[in-house]
């Protein structure tokens, strides 16, 4: 008589098999929590679980963070930060050039990028460091933002001056202020 092996994913393990892999690795049995249900992955009936990133979910759990529909592990995933899984019918579009993100995304408040297109507006440069500004405007680098921040208060000064200058004083003060701004 010959036994029937069942060929499960690399992804879909046995208790016993997670067993193994907590005890032969650095996690403790409380880095074994299932994330879709927060109880242990290893439960005491067994079953299968699916390793996912750095985690481990029981099948059931196992769900697009977006919708909430059960995923299977042989389907293409996007691994957020956090380590849940989201399907490809929810994966995020790009705010720059509006095609899927099936890799990094990059997340600035409610708008997702491309790694490749999170650029700073004004010279183009990739942001790599991810120290940058989010203004209504756009993403900038810090080099690019500060100049922005520092010509926008040069002008909200001379336009203060100016204003002084219209409530009072004579024209040739207006005129030595308009030279001042060609020169700058």
């Amino acid at each position: 008589m010959t036994s029937i092996q069942q060929t499960v994913p690399d992804r879909e393990r046995s208790r016993s098999d997670v067993s193994r892999s907590v005890s032969g690795s650095n996690l403790n049995s409380e880095d074994a929590l299932c994330p879709g249900c927060g109880t242990s992955a290893m439960r005491e009936e067994g079953g299968l679980v699916v390793a996912f990133g750095q985690s481990f979910f029981h099948v059931d759990c196992f769900r697009c963070a977006k919708c909430h529909e059960k995923v299977t592990a042989d389907t293409n995933l996007l691994l957020l930060s956090d380590g849940s899984p989201v399907c490809a019918n929810c994966t995020y579009c790009c705010t720059i050039c509006q095609q899927a993100i099936n890799d990094e995304a990059i997340m600035a408040g409610d708008d997702s990028f491309h790694a490749h297109c999170f650029k700073c507006k004004i010279c183009k440069n990739r942001i790599d460091e991810l120290t940058y500004a989010r203004t209504s405007h756009g993403i900038y680098c810090m080099d690019c933002h500060n100049d922005r921040v520092a010509r926008n208060r040069r002008h909200a000064q001379k336009k203060a001056e100016m204003a002084a200058i219209g409530n009072g004083s004579t024209k040739s003060r207006s005129t030595e202020l308009r030279k001042s701004d060609q020169e700058n």
